[in-house]
């Protein structure tokens, strides 16, 4: 069978097998019920200019919603059972890129282990973000809209001017400009990133074009000329015209006046005491909440970083003492993220404890309510983070993007500091960072030397996926 079919049939049963699955979830009783009320009770503006003027600025999802609910329970089967399949489809396509693959063909072990980042997640993010109506609209698609949108901008970066480079064709930014739209005024977060590496691609496009390249110089006149007159001027100006009009739509999400009635509304609904706060106590359950997302949710994302880190650096021919050091610190914060399943959870239990994120939280922590081995477990998951941006640093040989998405993973939890519902929210906001630190885990695995190390690598990650799912879902029956 062709690498093409079998990219086409795995594809495909994922769809079939997602789509199967979606047949069982139906309407909940709160906010999908909500929408569904409001969507057949208004006209598509009428519902827009609502949601604009009275709530929030979150236009392009708001509008999926729409035509969501209008449309039906299996149109949301259909279409999120897509959307379940290109998001991985595409973070898989930029890894390909960010690590210099340029091939058709079907990288098995590389599409499991992308694949099994759904299980490699908390099930509860899986849940609300992907499962849950209402929340796979705004999450799930717009996410994958967002990542969609950058695969022209990764070419336009990773390419080094070979012979590759010149057949991406302007073509694609006719799907990523309104895919771009579509995503910085679904989420925040999501747009924020996307505008982030969109504005640093213009940088770098800008630099490049006055970098004296040894394969622009080896150029005839003629060829020059044909080069930048059919391809990469083209290329490079639609980069540009999708920024504008990525940040041109963020800023309309943030100017709309439903912002702040939103914000009043939150407070008194979700965290009375928000207002209230000194900087020190908002501080405070900020790092507390992020830190114990990565202790719990986010560890086994760390946990395919570590592991990848741990075997770049056994595939080296000679190792030198920091080698080892990371080597060793890469395993012991390994095992400490595993030691959970063991029931073990001295470093994983950061003292936030509210039994129900669904009902109005009048009492946030407090430091006062610290114990020292709650004080231990942020310090040590604050070290592992420090750590796993050395580490990426190190065995991607300063790969810059990589430290950058590993540091809008932790920005894009980090944002909800300005937010009343940073609890209510759920581990929906966990679902971008899981799925950019996945991307980074695909890029360090496609440079792991030897491919009995990559495939060893593979199977670990997509068995520790398996391990993750079943284990959450005996435990939550």
């Amino acid at each position: 069978m062709k690498d093409t079919s079998k990219k086409v049939l795995f594809w495909a049963l994922m769809f079939f097998g997602a789509f199967l699955l979606l047949t069982q979830v139906g309407y909940s009783d709160g906010d999908d019920a909500f929408f569904y009320q409001y969507t057949h009770e208004m006209g598509f503006l009428e519902y827009l200019s609502w949601r604009y003027t009275t709530w929030v600025g979150r236009m392009s999802g708001e509008a999926m919603v729409y035509i969501t609910f209008s449309l039906g329970i299996w149109f949301w089967r259909i279409v999120n059972a897509l959307m379940l399949v290109l998001l991985p489809c595409g973070v898989l396509k930029l890894a390909e890129k960010a690590a210099g693959i340029h091939t058709e063909k079907f990288l098995p072990g590389a599409t499991l282990t992308v694949v099994c980042g759904y299980l490699l997640m908390a099930i509860m993010t899986v849940g609300y973000a992907a499962v849950w109506i209402n929340g796979s609209i705004f999450y799930t698609w717009s996410f994958t809209c967002g990542i969609w949108a950058l695969v022209p901008v990764a070419d336009l970066v990773f390419d080094t001017g070979d012979n590759h480079a010149m057949h991406n064709h302007p073509r694609q930014f006719f799907y990523s400009i309104p895919c771009a739209v579509l995503a910085s005024m679904s989420i925040e977060q999501m747009a924020a990133v996307l505008v982030t590496f969109e504005m640093l691609a213009v940088l770098v496009v800008l630099l490049r074009k006055y970098a004296k390249a040894e394969w622009i110089r080896n150029l005839t006149g003629a060829q020059k000329k044909r080069l930048y007159r059919k391809d990469e001027k083209r290329r490079n100006f639609l980069l540009i015209i999708q920024t504008v009009v990525t940040v041109v739509a963020f800023v309309i999400l943030f100017l709309a006046p439903g912002n702040d009635i939103r914000v009043v509304s939150e407070v008194q609904n979700w965290m009375p005491q928000y207002e209230q706060l000194s900087f020190g106590e908002h501080l405070f359950i900020t790092v507390q909440w992020l830190i114990s997302s990565f202790a719990n949710e986010n560890r086994l994302l760390l946990f395919g970083i570590w592991l990848a880190g741990i075997l770049h650096i056994l595939g080296k021919d000679e190792r030198k003492t920091s080698d080892m050091v990371c080597m060793a610190g890469a395993g012991i914060f390994s095992v400490t993220a595993l030691l959970p399943f063991l029931g073990i959870k001295i470093f994983s239990d950061c003292g936030l404890h509210i039994a129900d994120i669904t009902v109005r939280l009048d009492q946030v922590p407090r430091m006062e309510e610290m114990q020292a081995s709650n004080w231990f477990a942020m310090c040590w998951w604050i070290a592992a983070l420090l750590f796993t941006g050395i580490l990426i640093w190190k065995v991607s040989k300063h790969n810059a993007v990589l430290v950058l998405a590993w540091l809008g993973g932790i920005a894009s939890e980090a944002i909800m500091h300005f937010s009343p519902t940073i609890y209510a929210s759920g581990a929906r906001v966990y679902y971008l960072t899981d799925w950019m630190y996945m991307f980074i885990i695909l890029v360090l695995a496609f440079k792991i030397p030897g491919k009995k190390w990559r495939d060893l690598f593979y199977s670990i990650i997509a068995g520790l996926g398996v391990w993750n799912f079943l284990y959450q879902i005996i435990n939550y029956i």
